[in-house]
């Protein structure tokens, strides 16, 4: 069940992004799309980890790897929404 609400929660975010890209506006590049669809990727590959682990009784593990982990997938989204999802100063 916990698998299925990570996907719902996953492709409502991908549907709210590409709905914002539409409202700002924004020209988003194929590529830039492609690293978007590669960040909420890993942003899933995070939650199924930590889902796993708990899932196994590994709560320690689970918060190390989700942290370390996480922290790649926080840094990943900040930089999506600085460098591509911004509107550009004319």
């Amino acid at each position: 069940m916990v698998n299925i609400l990570i996907g719902a929660i996953m492709m409502a975010g991908i549907l709210f992004v590409a709905a914002y890209a539409r409202k700002k506006s924004l020209h988003i590049a194929w590529w830039q799309w492609i690293i978007t669809i590669l960040g909420f990727i890993d942003a899933c590959f995070v939650l199924e980890i930590i889902v796993s682990f708990l899932a196994e009784g590994a709560g320690k593990a689970a918060l190390v790897v989700g942290t370390i982990l996480g922290i790649v997938a926080v840094i990943w989204g900040v930089m999506l929404g600085r460098f591509v999802f911004t509107r550009r100063a004319k």
